[in-house]
Formats: structure tokens, sequence, C-alpha cells
């Protein structure tokens, strides 16, 4: 099925979820905020499965001084 991650269409298996998505990128969990059709998602939302033309924006928290 078809998703768009950070304005890219992306293909990803049927029934995948936000946090699927981000293990398949190796994204650390605790540093990155997730939009889900223009809106921030909890990460207790995370598991919720993707629906064909959904779009989700990755965002990593970076520290720094």
């Amino acid at each position: 099925m078809q998703v768009t991650i950070n304005g890219n269409i992306d293909e990803v298996p049927s029934g995948a979820s936000v946090r699927d998505v981000l293990t398949a990128r190796n994204l650390p969990q605790n540093a990155v905020i997730v939009e889900l059709n223009g809106e921030i998602i909890r990460k207790e939302d995370w598991d919720m499965v993707l629906s064909s033309d959904d779009s989700i924006e990755i965002v990593r928290i970076v520290g720094g001084g």
C-alpha cells in the first residue's frame, strides 16, 4: 500500500502501523515526533494501522548547545 512519508510516496506492507514504519527506518522512537494526516499523534497511538494514502511526517528531535 502507498503512503506519503515526509513528502515522498512510499510502499509499506498492508496492516503496517506507524511504529512499524519507524522500526523499518531504524528511527529512535524516543527521539521523534510523528504527524499523521496533519495531526501530531501520541506514542500510545503509534500502533494504529495505516490506511492507503495516509500522510506521515516524521521529525527527529536533535539536542545541542
